[in-house]
């Protein structure tokens, strides 16, 4: 089967580069990358339980986080330009 796609030309200049750097044709590099996506599928499904011990996982850790003072969230301490 043959699909014909019409990309921008700054989408196609970033896959021939990619395609480059994988020393790789582009038809092969876009082969490889629309098979890679096909077999992963769609996103999981997830329950709510799996999803909020998901979300425990990834704050663990958290709570060791250092306290910012309140002045660095003032504009001046992220723009310095004003």
């Amino acid at each position: 089967m043959s699909i014909t796609v019409q990309l921008e030309p700054d989408v196609e200049a970033r896959l021939i580069a990619r395609a480059r750097a994988q020393g790789m044709s582009l038809d092969a590099y876009v082969r490889t990358v629309m098979e890679q996506m096909a077999a992963v599928g769609g996103p999981p499904e997830l329950s709510l339980e799996e999803f909020e011990a998901g979300l425990d996982a990834l704050a663990e850790g958290c709570e060791k986080l250092p306290v910012l003072p309140p002045d660095a969230y003032r504009r001046e301490s992220v723009y310095g330009d004003v």
